[in-house]
């Protein structure tokens, strides 16, 4: 049974993607976590309303921006092998974990 490229490629795709989306999560949650309890001037857990909405929307947006140009970069590799990852598989994965870390650092940010 012969493999497909083309599936290797959105598999390694995946997987990539999965993993460093997976460390950036955990590295900002621990800087958060820090930011939080070296407070100088405030108790623990005292973060400002405009720290809260940077950790929630703006670290996740940059974050998807970063990501799409990379994955857009790997594409335009690929194809030089006639590889095609296809433009709307990037976006809807680069989306979707958007989504994710937008709602799990507003959660972490605003508890």
């Amino acid at each position: 049974m012969k493999i497909n490229l083309s599936v290797i490629s959105y598999v390694a795709y995946l997987l990539v993607i999965s993993t460093t989306s997976f460390l950036f999560y955990w590295v900002f949650k621990i800087w958060i976590e820090m930011g939080r309890f070296t407070a100088a001037d405030a108790p623990p857990g005292d973060i400002g309303a405009t720290e809260k909405v940077f950790y929630s929307f703006v670290i996740p947006i940059g974050y998807f921006v970063i990501m799409t140009l990379l994955s857009f970069v790997f594409r335009r590799y690929l194809i030089k092998y006639s590889v095609n990852l296809k433009t709307i598989f990037i976006l809807a994965i680069n989306v979707l974990i958007t989504v994710y870390l937008i709602t799990q650092f507003t959660i972490f940010s605003f508890s």
